[in-house]
């Protein structure tokens, strides 16, 4: 398995040489961190601190989609394409990487809050585009939505 810091430090050594290249070196970085993980998920305590970052970033995009119903920013003004992009974000890390982690021991809650996430973006994609954000936007999956 390549160490995932390594490549990072790879990456961050040629960006301003090599953005292509530095592009595909942190994506290996993505794949050997989440491979370490998916590893370590057998493990009971290092799976509850998996699972349990993953609840702090399901609360923190909880909080900004309720902040941003607390502020009530008029639909397509920068408050609310700053706030509906801001929980888009961290929504994508929730559901394009973390989501990738599968726990097969059965250990955790990830499988419950796999799909709570899921119904979470889909409720921030509803925000995103009423916001006009102007950036490709995807599903829960990682699939680009085309309309």
């Amino acid at each position: 398995m390549e160490d995932w810091k390594a490549l990072i430090d790879q990456a961050m050594q040629i960006e301003t040489t090599d953005t292509i290249g530095a592009h595909g070196l942190y994506e290996k970085a993505v794949r050997a961190a989440l491979a370490q993980s998916q590893m370590l998920l057998g493990d009971l305590e290092a799976a509850q601190i998996i699972e349990s970052i993953y609840g702090a970033l399901v609360a923190y995009s909880q909080t900004v989609m309720l902040r941003m119903k607390a502020e009530d920013p008029e639909v397509g003004s920068p408050d609310h394409a700053f706030r509906a992009g801001q929980a888009y974000g961290v929504s994508c890390i929730l559901n394009h990487l973390i989501d990738r982690l599968t726990d097969v021991a059965g250990i955790t809650a990830l499988g419950a809050l796999d799909d709570f996430s899921d119904t979470l973006h889909d409720e921030i994609i509803i925000q995103a585009r009423a916001s006009g954000l102007t950036v490709e936007l995807l599903d829960a999956k990682g699939e680009i939505l085309f309309d």
